[in-house]
């Protein structure tokens, strides 16, 4: 597992420039990029809708000039007269058509907005001239004539394709049926918009433009190959600030739109612009390269200093750690080459200084520890008192005392493992045994003591000190128990927990303050016997496991006390490792 106290100082500098240094610049250069590619994707895309809302209001223009024909047509007496009269030869029809201009002139007036406009008519007597045409049977099934007829009256607008022509073509035109007030029908109208016209508006835009309706049909475009054509387009998504992008023919597209509403039936049109993404991208590309660069640069710099700097302090360490190493070993008077008035220069004459004291203290430190380490198993070894009980024992029994009996047997086995004991790890089966006889004892003394013993995990092939749990009992009973006027409770509680074996024992007592938990475990020494029996338990914890073992106390005035002996899972037994 990867840990950064295990690299190598030049390393730690290195990965503490690319933490401090080049991270931010990527991130700079990161945000950078991002800003500079949606500024110009934004941009892109507010001249696109600019341009789209000019040729809205231009083709919205055109409309209306068509819907003012067909409303002026719709309530044309003349016109419904030369429509429905029955002529009797086209001779006749033709002197009655040249007495009629009305259309010629709208033409002429509205001739950049409309190309043509046609009326069908079923009367069979009607003279064609490019403006009357027959209603024959096939211009009547055709989807926009019946429409037309169905709406009685209301425009609508379709792609018309005009057959009637020498060379025919689709239009966009505006259909209606033309009445009079009285319902009675002389006509269908179809306004052919100005091609030329609406292309040279969608021209304006600079990039492919569609005009839609809400099924998708194109209806006019300035790329002629649309047209006619239906496109699966998300008319909800194009209206959008940022539009959304579209796959077509393996070729993917930023397409952006506008609403487009048309007086009419069919209203819904929407303008639609589809950009390729290689032309939209290509100046946030630039601006990606640039930026890149610039970071490529500054982390060259960067890299080129820091690795001058980290060699120079790393060279002076490595030095420093050769002849700690060599300290290590035995070689108390080496001379360290390192000058300077720097941490390190500094450092090294504290090394030096530390290695004069290593050499005369550390012999005696080894052996105080040994000492103090026998010196407080051994405080636990009364030997003269067991002959002594033996023969209280034999007395009680003979004189039928049981409870005295009892209590003398389990004194002496409490005294038995005193004195078998050598400081070396035991059971921990064992050390309950004796916790319980000296509970049991106390039960006698007290008469109002109770206790629970609960062993969460397997202990039994878990070793510890001897006499561990024993005087944290003790003082629970003589600090905790003894004055509390009610009955007594103690609860010894063994768990495991991660990777240590946790001993609790917890009363219900008289509890102690927060200074009094703080002097317990301090190291000075005032001859009270509970800080004795809690020094001695946690001195032996920490010389025998390591220092990061040892003791936990949890209490406050009148709410009990909890001390937890932290030990590590499983314990060491060899004695050979306590020093």
């Amino acid at each position: 597992m990867f840990k950064f106290q295990d690299l190598k100082i030049r390393e730690k500098l290195i990965l503490s420039f690319l933490v401090v240094s080049f991270i931010p610049i990527l991130v700079l250069g990161a945000v950078t990029i991002i800003h500079f590619r949606n500024f110009a994707l934004n941009s892109s895309a507010k001249e696109i809708y600019n341009e789209l809302n000019f040729a809205k209001f231009k083709i919205i223009e055109m409309t209306n000039e068509a819907v003012s024909i067909a409303n002026k047509l719709m309530i044309d007496q003349r016109l419904k007269e030369i429509l429905l009269y029955r002529y009797k030869s086209p001779l006749e029809a033709y002197l009655k058509y040249s007495q009629y201009k009305d259309i010629e002139n709208y033409k002429t007036l509205y001739a950049n907005s409309i190309y043509r406009i046609r009326i069908y008519s079923e009367n069979p007597t009607i003279l064609e001239n490019g403006v009357f045409y027959r209603a024959t049977k096939k211009i009547k099934e055709k989807d926009w004539y019946k429409l037309a007829v169905n709406l009685n009256g209301f425009i609508i607008w379709d792609l018309v394709r005009q057959d009637e022509d020498i060379y025919s073509d689709y239009y966009f035109s505006l259909i209606r049926l033309l009445r009079d007030v009285y319902n009675e029908r002389f006509g269908v109208l179809v306004i052919n918009l100005n091609k030329l016209e609406m292309k040279s508006i969608l021209n304006h835009t600079s990039y492919d433009t569609l005009l839609v309706n809400s099924d998708g049909l194109v209806i006019f475009s300035n790329k002629e190959d649309f047209i006619g054509n239906t496109f699966d387009i998300d008319l909800q998504r194009i209206l959008s600030d940022k539009g959304y992008t579209y796959d077509l023919n393996n070729k993917k597209y930023l397409v952006f739109g506008v609403y487009l509403p048309l007086t009419g039936y069919n209203k819904d049109f929407y303008l639609v612009s589809m950009v390729p993404m290689e032309i939209i991208m290509r100046e946030p590309k630039r601006m990606q390269r640039f930026a890149l660069t610039m970071v490529f640069i500054a982390f060259a710099g960067s890299m080129f200093f820091t690795g001058i700097f980290s060699r120079s302090v790393s060279r002076r360490i490595g030095i420093l750690n050769k002849a700690v190493d060599e300290i290590s070993h035995g070689n108390w008077d080496l001379d360290i080459p390192l000058q300077g008035r720097d941490e390190i220069g500094r450092l090294s004459e504290n090394v030096k200084m530390m290695a004069k004291n290593i050499k005369r203290l550390n012999e005696l430190v080894m052996k105080q520890k040994d000492m103090k380490f026998k010196v407080l198993t051994n405080q636990l070894n009364p030997h003269f008192l067991f002959n002594t009980l033996e023969t209280i024992h034999m007395m009680a029994v003979c004189n039928e005392q049981k409870e005295i009996a009892d209590m003398v047997l389990k004194l002496g086995k409490i005294l038995r493992k005193t004195i078998e004991s050598k400081g070396t790890p035991i059971r921990l089966e064992s050390e309950i045994e004796l916790v319980k006889s000296y509970l049991e004892i106390q039960k006698y003394r007290l008469g109002r003591l109770n206790y629970d013993i609960e062993i969460l995990t397997d202990i039994s092939e878990i070793y510890v000190l001897p006499f561990l749990i024993q005087p944290i009992v003790e003082n629970s009973i003589i600090h905790g128990l003894e004055n509390k006027k009610d009955g007594g409770f103690i609860k010894i509680k063994i768990f495991k927990e991660d990777k240590r074996l946790i001993i609790s024992v917890e009363d219900n007592g008289i509890g102690m303050s927060k200074e009094k938990i703080e002097s317990l475990l301090s190291d000075s020494f005032n001859g009270e016997s509970s800080k004795i029996g809690i020094r001695n338990t946690l001195e032996r914890i920490k010389l025998f496991y390591g220092e990061e073992y040892g003791i936990k106390i949890e209490s406050s005035e009148d709410n009990g006390t909890r001390v937890d002996i932290i030990l590590p899972y499983p314990p060491r037994r060899e004695m050979g490792d306590v020093l």
